[in-house]
């Protein structure tokens, strides 16, 4: 299922944050499946679990990008479950990145 496209600003040089919610009780995980590596590097991938309970892993991934160029970039994202061959879900972004204010 995919989403509308939001979008988002970004600056040169100054990292940017996606935090989204997963479950990973079910086995589920987001993944990036679309963003272009020239104009924009991943320089985190974390999971912060926020339950703390024994039966259950539910939390917020963070996933940290760092503008390279500028200009208008996407970037998409495949819930995935890893016992079904389809994505559960699908997120895209736009992101806008401006040069640093001089």
């Amino acid at each position: 299922m995919t989403q509308p496209v939001t979008k988002i600003a970004g600056e040169l040089g100054k990292t940017f944050s996606l935090r989204l919610w997963e479950d990973r009780t079910l086995g589920a995980r987001w993944t990036p499946i679309l963003y272009d590596s020239v104009s924009l590097k991943l320089v985190g991938d974390e999971y912060e679990r926020t339950q703390n309970i024994r039966v259950t892993d539910t939390g917020i991934h963070s996933f940290t990008f760092m503008p390279l160029q500028i200009g208008t970039h996407a970037i998409a994202f495949e819930l995935r479950y890893g016992w079904k061959f389809s994505a559960q879900k699908r997120l895209s972004y736009e992101v806008l990145v401006a040069g640093p204010i001089v």
